[in-house]
């Protein structure tokens, strides 16, 4: 044994004892949804043959083996070994800087407190002082009722009283300043704290790789990891040029980190893919197995207990195995045969999964193609752990938007300009992201992303028409009752939408307003002759005129509708007609 050691070359038997310390820069962070995979890149000099060892130390705290992803090159014929990774076993002990700015933190907390009480205690002084004035005044009327008092202590005191009250507001208007500025430098040293989590006593994290290389040589090796405390979010610019003509479509990228460690002149990847979704594919367990049931018998006591409906009052026969019921054409589950003393309870449907709630949620930043998209940023950029939102661009595009106007009357006296565009192509869309919209320099508002049904066009507002005004009205509104022998109710009412165009130029207005549609067989709705004909239906159950108004003229959209019901109960869906 003590031969076969002494073959070994001394540069593999030192390599064995002291591991490579390997320096490694960020250099690439792939940022997703609700994580970051950090990538340092490390270059190192490998000895001699054989087996080598190379760390590197001074990671963020926690990380687990499933959080580790290395790869290395090296000469011909290198190979990756194991990889650990573990705790530093040194005891971490609070850097100088993050002790000092706890000491700040603490003495701020000492100050906000000392200034809190006195601002508390001059404004009950306050308090005391205006109430000594209200009662000083309810006496003095009380004695001049019966004689005149000496006026010279009186006047002498409600002096005193005011210059001190003067001087409680000076003090209070001063402590409200100094309580001002030290939330600003709370505001500053907390930013400062979060960008040194890491110096906590959390004890960071060492990766130790192993390497197998035939020869010595040099060695690049990519340690990447994961954090959990950074993430991204869209947020969409639109803005409107001048003329109308153009609309420039921008993604950003919030992006927030405190994960403790300063990205500074990194390649930053922007990816909507959720790495830790389950991607298994649903399966069916088998057939749907399908039962028939008899409705549960009555029970006549009079004869002696025995269920109706079953032949020789034997609760068997036909019935036999399984008895449920039928709710809403949804066959439920099988209950005894034998228990017609009480009647089938239907449990209440499980509650949602909150996984599946949580997914729900993070699915608003899914693609509308549904796939995962990767994009990578032009530039280095910094990024330092502040907890603060970062603005990146990541694509722009140039549209062609076809202008129009909208007008809802019956919802709002506003007429919408609108820009309806096709779907940009090649470009992620995230529903319910904001959107910030432009006209030229001018900020108008935002507004969530809203990808339509395929084969409509995306639309975004920008703003009301000036000079087009628009006015919702009840013309007649009749109840009667109707019929010989069976009684009906019928509402007869007519409406207007009207508009009047107040500019220089001739406009055309699409007008829009909801349909009326029975649910119930009872209820029938018709539309009387006086309605304003050429709608169409633009989307479920919204109907649309188009109207050309002429400059200074006013037009108009004519709703009569009849609705007949029962003589009894309550129109549902249009409560103010009851």
């Amino acid at each position: 044994m003590r031969v076969a050691l002494l073959t070994l070359p001394l540069t593999a038997v030192l390599s064995a004892q002291a591991p490579i310390q390997l320096k490694a820069p960020i250099q690439r962070v792939r940022l997703h949804p609700d994580e970051a995979w950090i990538t340092r890149i490390g270059k190192a000099a490998l000895p001699a043959t054989g087996t080598h060892y190379l760390q590197l130390s001074d990671l963020p705290s926690g990380l687990r083996l499933e959080d580790i992803q290395v790869s290395a090159k090296g000469p011909a014929g290198t190979s990756l070994g194991d990889v650990a990774v573990r705790a530093e076993p040194r005891e971490v002990t609070e850097t100088p800087e993050w002790k000092r700015l706890e000491a700040d933190r603490e003495a701020m907390r000492v100050r906000r407190d000392t200034l809190e009480a006195q601002l508390e205690s001059i404004r009950q002084e306050q308090a005391f002082l205006k109430g000594l004035m209200a009662a000083q005044d309810k006496e003095l009327s009380g004695r001049m009722t019966y004689n005149l008092p000496n006026a010279a202590p009186i006047v002498e005191l409600a002096r005193s009283i005011q210059t001190r009250l003067s001087a409680l507001m000076f003090q209070d208007r001063r402590l409200k300043r100094d309580l001002e500025k030290l939330t600003l430098e709370e505001t500053q040293l907390n930013g400062e704290l979060r960008q040194r989590q890491g110096q906590q006593r959390t004890a960071p994290s060492r990766v130790t790789v192993e390497l197998i290389s035939p020869g010595a040589g040099p060695v690049v090796v990519e340690v990447s990891y994961r954090q959990r405390r950074a993430r991204w979010t869209p947020i969409y610019e639109a803005r409107l040029s001048e003329d109308r003509a153009s609309l420039g479509f921008t993604l950003y990228a919030a992006v927030v980190q405190t994960t403790g460690e300063s990205w500074d002149g990194v390649r930053l990847e922007i990816s909507n893919a959720k790495p830790g979704r389950s991607l298994s594919t649903p399966s069916f367990e088998g057939p749907q197995e399908i039962s028939w049931q008899l409705p549960l018998p009555t029970v006549d006591h009079s004869l002696g207990g025995v269920p109706r409906g079953v032949p020789g009052g034997v609760p068997g026969g036909v019935i036999g195995g399984v008895v449920g019921g039928v709710v809403g054409g949804i066959i439920a589950g099988p209950a005894t045969a034998t228990d017609y003393s009480r009647e089938a309870v239907i449990p209440p449907p499980p509650p949602p999964s909150p996984v599946a709630a949580v997914e729900a949620t993070a699915a608003t930043l899914e693609e509308a193609s549904g796939l995962a998209t990767t994009l990578s940023l032009e530039g280095s950029k910094d990024i330092p752990s502040d907890g603060e939102p970062h603005r990146f661009k990541m694509l722009t595009q140039e549209l062609q938007p076809h202008m129009k106007l909208i007008a809802l009357p019956r919802l709002d006296a506003t007429a919408y300009q609108v820009a309806q565009f096709a779907p940009p192509e090649r470009f992620p869309l995230f529903p319910e992201a904001p959107v910030v919209q432009f006209a030229g320099t001018q900020r108008l508002g935002q507004a969530p992303l809203k990808v339509p049904p395929a084969g409509q066009p995306f639309q975004l507002s920008f703003g009301p028409m000036k000079g087009l005004r628009v006015s919702f009205r009840r013309l007649d509104h009749r109840l009667e009752t109707i019929g010989t022998f069976t009684k009906q109710r019928q509402w007869t009412i007519k409406e207007a939408l009207e508009l009047s165009n107040d500019t220089n130029e001739n406009l055309e207005v699409e007008v829009q307003d909801r349909m009326l549609k029975s649910t119930v067989d009872a209820v029938k709705i018709a539309a009387l002759p006086e309605t304003t004909p050429g709608a169409v239906e633009r989307t479920s159950g919204v109907l649309a005129w188009t109207l050309k108004i002429p400059k200074g003229q006013t037009a108009s959209v004519r709703l009569s509708t009849q609705i007949r019901g029962p003589q009894d109960g309550e129109l549902e869906g249009l409560e103010d007609q009851n």
